[in-house]
């Protein structure tokens, strides 16, 4: 899609582009890069719609360079493809490393987007501004809208993180029930800039992680549930040994 902009020619980002195989080591500043491009009001608006492949960017390609610049410690051996379109992975895996993982395929979903999320943004585009908490109503379809408000509230850190605690399980249920390949990776994109952010929201992901979500990813073909953050968070558990976890908690390392 061609941007809009007084200045600005040919499309902001391309399916070549995203497709492209990157390294571990170069994938993540590359999508900062692109992410850059977004440098104007109105396409950000028009990223905010999904258009030139925003979504593809923000929601599946940056949470898949975060899993592998941390869990692959930066390698410039091991190659991360996105791979866009209706098969059952989004990304595939190939690692050239001397003892290479078994990993080889990356699978995204998010909890960064929902549809309370959308209408957000819709209001931010309008209006410059928007609440960022409490209820979003809105009358008549997308295109052809009546009204659209949201109600701005103070709300209790706890009960934010409840909100998104249900977000991570809903998203995780919905994958359990589809078929993927073996050896894939389930990334689940997390905010942890306010509802993970403090250690005991952490701790309480990292508890459900434990007793619910990586039991019920045990008769799926995932090898890996990842739970990553913009901001630092790192949790990734393996389906066959629920005991092992690698933790990355804003550039703090521990195995557990």
């Amino acid at each position: 899609m061609k941007g809009t902009d007084a200045g600005h020619s040919g499309p902001v980002l391309t399916r070549q582009e995203l497709e492209t195989p990157r390294t571990a080591a170069e994938m993540r500043a590359w999508i900062d890069a692109a992410h850059s491009r977004f440098n104007t009001k109105a396409l950000r608006a028009e990223a905010r719609e999904g258009r030139h492949f925003a979504n593809e960017l923000v929601l599946e390609a940056r949470p898949m360079a975060l899993f592998a610049y941390r869990y692959f410690g930066a390698s410039p051996d091991v190659i991360i493809r996105h791979v866009l379109g209706n098969q059952n992975h989004d990304g595939t895996v190939e690692d050239k490393r001397q003892q290479p993982d078994s990993i080889r395929y990356l699978e995204v979903t998010t909890t960064l987007k929902t549809y309370e999320d959308s209408l957000r943004m819709e209001l931010l585009s309008k209006h410059g501004h928007v609440a960022a908490y409490g209820p979003v109503t809105a009358e008549g379809p997308r295109y052809k809208r009546l009204s659209i408000k949201a109600e701005g509230m103070a709300r209790a850190h706890k009960s934010i993180r409840a909100d998104h605690l249900k977000l991570v399980q809903d998203a995780v249920e919905r994958k359990a029930k589809k078929k993927y390949e073996e050896n894939t990776v389930l990334i689940v994109a997390v905010d942890d800039s306010t509802p993970f952010r403090e250690k005991e929201d952490v701790e309480a992901l990292d508890k459900l992680a434990r007793e619910v979500l990586v039991p019920m990813l045990k008769a799926t073909n995932f090898s890996l549930l990842a739970l990553e953050g913009s901001n630092g968070l790192h949790l990734c558990y393996s389906i066959a040994y629920p005991s092992e976890r690698l933790t990355r908690k804003r550039g703090v390392n521990s195995r557990n």
